[in-house]
């Protein structure tokens, strides 16, 4: 089936290449949502001078005012307006002769420019001015029978709540549904795209967030964890730790495409640790993506030098990548995808996260939280990355109890614990593996020394 893109990357990716030509595709939400914007972005990607667009206004909004908002975004371009982007207002003609006589103008604008594409901005006002639900089908099928006709595709925008689309007659004639929605937060407003309906063609569903910048609609794709063609065999190979005796422990280091959760408290070592697993495998050619949220990557390098760990030459050569992002500004969808597009465009064998626990800001539902990080690490196994999760305890003396009532020890494959033990006048740090799930480990409990080797372990009571 061959398809019209919308200009939305991430859209066109979920929809397995954009929308399939000659579809009627309504484009709903409550006012402010993004419809138009979207509309626009879609029109513009497309308007060619062998491959004319149509925009008709209705009585919703002025055509001038339209345009006057519109050309604030990066993808307006008034070179091509009344050339190959055509604007026309219905308005007129709905007001003086009613909903009959626009079908008439429709007929003779797809006669006249022959469009790709045409967009009615929007179909809801025309829906209100047919009282009869029989009379507004009969409406919406000679319409579409007129488009697709010309083999046009259509977007018909309306301001409609998910309980409209249940009942309303376009939206059962319609070949596909977008649905656009936000959620007022303290910090700021959600938005949402879902796809609900779109007819001969695979989809991908759920929840998208997405954004509104001076560039349109950035969409970010839900987590789709990928369950088949993942690395098993991978678990075979050992990679280091950049630790020695951790490395002993764990009979070679961790298992490639695996993901190992290092929990403990503050203080502990866990950054340490992260930081000497994502210089050794950059030091051994390898790509890395360090996230980080509690420290910026410069403290992180001036860091590394006080352990003789120069990771800024590897920055340089691209071998390392931070991806840094303050925990009050978090978004968790826009970010997840980020992280997932910057594994993808470096190639990188190793992800650390440092921690996950600053997700649990940016996500007050518990359930999608331990979603979000199962849906995450699931992702990277498919591609053979090798993830290193940090997450912080409350309680400074740990505990396995402790570790899995948070809901994200089960999506580890390997958990490594670190706490601190009373020892006289001392407080010390110490370092057990409670499991790895390809093959055996050490359960010994190792002393954590942290000196300018950076972070060592010790057999207990040495």
């Amino acid at each position: 089936m061959e398809r019209i893109a919308t200009g939305i990357e991430t859209l066109d990716d979920i929809l397995q290449g954009g929308f399939p030509e000659g579809a009627s595709v309504l484009v709903v939400g409550r006012p402010g949502a993004g419809k138009t914007i979207l509309a626009h972005q879609m029109m513009f990607y497309n308007a060619k001078p062998e491959s004319k667009v149509i925009y008709l206004t209705t009585l919703a909004e002025p055509q001038i005012k339209v345009m006057k908002f519109q050309q604030e975004f990066t993808f307006f371009d008034f070179k091509e307006v009344q050339n190959s982007v055509i604007y026309h207002d219905l308005g007129g003609v709905l007001r003086k002769h009613g909903p009959g006589k626009a079908i008439t103008v429709i007929d003779e604008l797809l006669k006249q420019y022959q469009p790709r594409l045409l967009i009615i901005d929007t179909i809801k006002t025309i829906a209100d001015m047919i009282p009869s639900l029989t009379e507004f089908r009969e409406f919406i099928l000679d319409f579409s029978l007129r488009t697709a006709t010309w083999g046009c595709t259509t977007l018909l925008l309306g301001e409609y709540s998910e309980e409209d689309i249940e009942i309303r007659p376009e939206c059962a004639i319609a070949d596909g549904i977008i649905y656009l929605y936000g959620l007022e937060e303290k910090k700021k407003q959600k938005r949402f795209l879902r796809v609900l309906k779109m007819r001969g063609t695979d989809y991908a569903g759920g929840e998208n967030a997405f954004i509104i910048t001076e560039n349109g609609i950035e969409l970010f794709q839900r987590l789709n964890p990928v369950v088949v063609n993942q690395h098993y065999k991978q678990f075979n190979e050992r990679i280091p730790t950049g630790i020695a005796k951790l490395d002993n422990m764990t009979n070679g280091g961790l298992p490639r495409a695996s993901t190992t959760l290092v929990s403990g408290a503050t203080g502990t070592g866990k950054s340490i640790l992260a930081l000497h697993f994502a210089y050794a495998g950059v030091h051994a050619g390898e790509k890395a993506v360090y996230v980080t949220f509690e420290e910026n990557p410069r403290q992180i390098i001036n860091q590394s030098l006080g352990f003789g760990m120069d990771i800024q030459r590897y920055v340089d050569s691209g071998h390392l990548q931070f991806v840094h992002v303050s925990p009050i500004e978090l978004d968790i969808d826009e970010h997840v995808y980020h992280i997932q597009k910057t594994v993808r465009d470096t190639g990188a064998q190793r992800l650390v996260i440092d921690s996950i626990s600053s997700y649990e800001l940016g996500i007050s539902d518990r359930i999608k939280y331990t979603d979000h990080i199962w849906g995450l690490t699931d992702y990277f196994k498919s591609l053979g990355v090798t993830v290193l999760l940090t997450h912080e305890m409350t309680n400074s003396t740990g505990g396995i109890s402790q570790i899995t009532k948070h809901g994200v020890s089960y999506v580890a494959d390997n958990l490594i614990m670190l706490s601190y033990q009373e020892q006289g006048d001392e407080l010390k740090s110490f370092l057990r593996v409670i499991k790895m799930r390809a093959g055996g480990h050490s359960k010994t409990q190792c002393e954590v020394c942290i000196d300018s080797k950076g972070l060592t372990l010790a057999k207990a009571g040495k």
